[in-house]
């Protein structure tokens, strides 16, 4: 029988098995909700007074549950519940039973499942040319210079003073004026020095003057 109206796509919706299965997810998610345990308490408190009232003391117990039911019927805590269920409310739950009934109106219809748009493959990235890259501009971006190396200089030997001609060896002992001291003979050479000791003025004191 073909689809003419809404009617026709609910029953469709509950039979092809997609409105049980929306049952169930609703449940599973119910019983996580924060309200639930205080909804639950409020359903038993409805039946609690409902039985205790005496008035379903010749109802058929066949007819029990029912009864109870058009009770709790009669207070709007079901739709408030259901109202607050944040699973109502999410786009990915409305996108899913639009999805569905979709498929059922084409499957009516004897249309296919349109395919599923195919991504354009991607093309490989060529480099560019070498021509075409920018050459570095002296000057822009270009790292300073590094300083030239020095070559490695051997240090300079300073010749062995010989022995005897340091002033500390000629002075010691001897008290000697600082301002009477001539040291010209000190740089002379050491042959000099070595072969005249009698005439260096450090050889004897200094006479008066």
């Amino acid at each position: 029988m073909p689809i003419s109206d809404p009617s026709d796509l609910v029953a469709e919706f509950k039979k092809s098995g997609e409105f049980d299965k929306l049952r169930r997810e609703l449940l599973a998610n119910s019983q996580l909700s924060n309200g639930f345990e205080a909804f639950k308490a409020r359903v038993e408190e409805i039946a609690r007074e409902r039985l205790g009232s005496g008035q379903m003391a010749y109802t058929a117990p066949e007819h029990v549950h029912k009864e109870l039911m058009q009770e709790i019927n009669r207070f709007p805590i079901v739709e408030r519940f259901a109202s607050e269920a944040p699973m109502l409310s999410d786009s990915a739950f409305k996108d899913g039973i639009r999805a569905s009934l979709q498929r059922i109106l084409r499957e009516d219809r004897g249309q296919k499942d349109p395919p599923a748009s195919a991504e354009p493959p991607s093309q490989p990235s060529v480099p560019p040319p070498i021509d075409s890259v920018p050459s570095v501009k002296e000057g822009e971006g270009a790292s300073a210079p590094a300083p030239p190396v020095l070559p490695l200089q051997e240090p300079s030997v300073v010749p062995p003073v010989p022995p005897g001609t340091a002033p500390e060896a000629q002075l010691a002992g001897k008290e000697t004026d600082v301002d009477t001291i001539n040291l010209a003979p000190l740089t002379d050479a050491p042959e000099t020095v070595m072969s005249s000791p009698k005439s260096s003025p450090l050889s004897s004191p200094p006479g008066p003057s």
